[in-house]
């Protein structure tokens, strides 16, 4: 399959999510076609962890350029937030996205419990 530069296609970007019990895939949808990324639910204030392509791996498992991946992740992230997490904040890395909750409720149950 020939590698299509994003920038001359129009976006049409969506999310679509497959669960999966403690995990799943989020499927990035755009008019190139689909990217599926596996997730998994985190533990404590880490609400998922969505496991991404290395920079070493982007370009043959999803058949994109390098130069859109950043772009593609930031859009994964915020958009997973907006769908699902919406009192939430993300971290990228090389490897994933981990979605975090900003609320308070978690942080504030820890030290009842140690009090």
């Amino acid at each position: 399959m020939d590698m299509i530069d994003i920038k001359d296609q129009q976006w049409n970007r969506k999310l679509e999510y497959i669960n999966e019990g403690r995990g799943g895939y989020v499927v990035y949808k755009d008019a190139l076609g689909d990217i599926r990324l596996f997730f998994e639910y985190g533990g404590g204030p880490c609400v998922a962890i969505i496991y991404v392509p290395t920079i070493e791996e982007w370009t043959v498992k999803t058949k994109r350029p390098v130069v859109d991946r950043n772009s593609i992740l930031i859009f994964v992230a915020e958009q997973a937030i907006k769908d699902k997490a919406p009192k939430s904040y993300y971290e990228l890395s090389d490897t994933c996205i981990e979605i975090f909750t900003k609320e308070n409720s978690y942080t504030n149950a820890v030290y009842q419990k140690r009090s």
